[in-house]
């Protein structure tokens, strides 16, 4: 699908939207810049870590991230490539529809509504709506965002570039069970400096952040249809019930239900494609 190119103009009233979709690889770094439009990274695979309002946050598969109009903001990509088919979207919108979107950078929860919606306007000729009817489907569609719960597996990456890169090392790999002694070797920092500085820079501490990046690559591997068990013992977990325990607390849910539910979201689209 061609699509305009949203630095060779600016959205406006008349094209109020551009959705682009990504496939294969996408580019490792996006150098920080800023934009008059509002902007949302929605990924299918790996993961995004989005740099925006002086925070640097984890976007799972299945996430939408925000970044208001006007906010420098960068994104660099982390963990499974692509080698055919779609990796997300981008999607920019003219200020006018931002008024009622959050005012900082966020992670939201993507709804099934809004997963359907998404789904039809990526139909849309060069991305962008061209009819009353199009524009009916981006007005809901950013109702839905507009009510969207935050991610509870938000994760904030440290700002310190020796925590960053250990912070980036665990969400690539989460069931790595490296301690805090061994970090604190190959990083040259004491095991006290990175507890102090990690919780200030992530308002967690190092296993409290470990465990929901397990989470997100639990949820990403449920998603692509693997065993519940699997999942468990890939991302290092002593005992299934232990994954269990976790993920129903955090998520509401079992991962089985979660898998379940993603499997019968899978049928339903392949039965409206066919085969």
């Amino acid at each position: 699908m061609q699509t305009f190119d949203i630095f060779e103009y600016r959205l406006n009233d008349q094209t109020p939207m551009l959705l682009t979709p990504q496939y294969d690889k996408l580019s490792n770094t996006k150098q920080a810049h800023s934009h008059p439009e509002g902007q949302l990274y929605i990924a299918f695979h790996g993961l995004i870590v989005i740099e925006a309002g002086g925070d640097r946050a984890v976007l799972a598969p299945g996430r939408l991230g925000w970044v208001p109009p006007n906010m420098p903001h960068g994104a660099s990509v982390h963990g499974h490539q692509l080698k055919h088919g779609l990796a997300g979207y981008t999607i920019h919108l003219a200020p006018s529809l931002c008024a009622t979107l959050p005012t900082q950078a966020k992670v939201l929860r993507i709804s099934p509504l809004a997963r359907a919606l998404l789904e039809r306007m990526s139909e849309w000729p060069q991305g962008v709506p061209t009819d009353a009817a199009a524009l009916r489907l981006m007005t809901v569609f950013l109702d839905e965002v507009g009510k969207a719960e935050p991610d509870p597996l938000h994760l904030t990456m440290p700002r310190q570039p020796r925590l960053l890169t250990m912070a980036a090392t665990i969400a690539e790999n989460p069931a790595d069970d490296t301690d805090l002694d061994s970090w604190a070797l190959q990083l040259g920092l004491s095991r006290r400096s990175i507890s102090r500085h990690f919780r200030a820079e992530t308002g967690m501490s190092l296993v409290e952040w470990r465990q929901i990046a397990r989470l997100q690559k639990g949820v990403e591997w449920l998603s692509a249809g693997q065993s519940v068990t699997t999942v468990a013992m890939e991302l290092g977990y002593d005992s299934v019930s232990s994954f269990i325990a976790l993920f129903r607390r955090t998520l509401g849910t079992t991962p089985a239900q979660f898998a379940n539910a993603k499997l019968s979201e899978r049928q339903r689209q392949y039965a409206r494609v066919g085969p």
